[in-house]
């Protein structure tokens, strides 16, 4: 073999172990927001267009909303659904999301319309969750629960898909204590139903991430299940999540060691949480960050990086 040929050979041979490893040692970039856009249309659309271009700039494997499209005091016309159904487009990169309880579970409000909130869940559901999403995320291999568990066809939202070895989830867990306050028979049928859905995908997850070809997890809700979020060591559980974040997530946490990432919104306020001191317990494989939202209209960008002493790297995005 000639000497150019080896030399060829070589930085052939570099050149792919450099992939393999970068490509172990980063394995994603994502964006997550959510609690947005808050506030009249006229007012808000040009700033969150603005934040929406900046992510695209960004160039992202994909983007995650996670919930309050809207203020808790704005309509939940069929006319908005739509609206926002046409802001997700703008995004260029795969676009998930999540349901939070603004554009649900408090539209009996009169300043929201006096809508009936299940009514509004069908709704939301038929305008989100068609199949144009699923078709534009077929690249990312998203599965939802309401097409895999033929059990809980209705839970349409709920999603779940690999990437570079991290499996990401999407729960539909929402604030305003997860609609367990209803005070209605229905809703209470609905929390109780959900619930028992929520808790089936968080133990399917969970099954999946024995598997050795899954590093790591990122769980990504609505809703803050912490009745003291704000404070440093959060230990109360709003009972609305004690179920399916308590007694199950967490519980589940517990028995593995690889890294999870809990992804949330709600309470509007950026916090890290790294590890994350929750429920009474530390957990030290477990991570949280609750995203900015409301009048603070940033999103962050995740990358995961397995060889480095930071697993995670966070980025605002403005």
């Amino acid at each position: 073999m000639t000497e150019n040929k080896m030399s060829k050979l070589l930085l052939k041979w570099f050149a792919c172990t450099l992939f393999i490893l970068f490509s172990s040692a980063w394995a994603t970039d994502f964006i997550v927001l959510g609690d947005m856009p808050y506030g009249n249309q006229a007012e808000v659309e040009e700033q969150y267009r603005k934040l929406i271009g900046s992510i695209n700039e960004e160039s992202p494997n994909f983007v995650i909303h996670l919930g309050d499209i809207k203020s808790g005091s704005t309509l939940c016309s069929d006319e908005f659904y739509m609206r926002q159904k046409e802001l997700f487009s703008i995004f260029t990169a795969p676009f998930l999301y999540t349901p939070g309880d603004n554009e649900w579970t408090d539209c009996h409000r009169t300043n929201n319309g006096s809508y009936a909130p299940l009514d509004r869940l069908k709704k939301l559901r038929e305008v989100v969750f068609d199949e144009s999403y699923f078709q534009q995320n077929a690249r990312l291999g998203v599965q939802s629960q309401g097409i895999l568990m033929s059990e809980f066809s209705e839970y349409i939202e709920n999603q779940m898909w690999i990437f570079s070895e991290t499996l990401f989830l999407l729960v539909h867990v929402v604030g305003s204590n997860n609609n367990m306050d209803s005070g209605s028979l229905s809703g209470e049928r609905e929390f109780l139903l959900r619930e028992r859905a929520n808790k089936q995908w968080i133990n399917r997850a969970f099954d999946l991430l024995q598997e050795d070809r899954i590093r790591d997890l990122v769980v990504v809700f609505h809703g803050d299940p912490f009745i003291d979020w704000m404070m440093p060591q959060p230990s109360l559980i709003y009972p609305g999540f004690s179920e399916t974040i308590e007694a199950t997530l967490f519980a589940l946490a517990n028995k593995t060691d690889k890294n999870i990432l809990l992804i949330n919104g709600d309470t509007h306020q950026y916090q890290w949480d790294h590890p994350f001191y929750g429920a009474g317990h530390t957990r030290g494989n477990v991570s949280r960050l609750v995203v900015p939202g409301a009048r603070d209209m940033r999103a962050i960008k995740i990358g995961i990086q397995r060889r480095s002493e930071n697993y995670y790297s966070l980025t605002v995005i403005e």
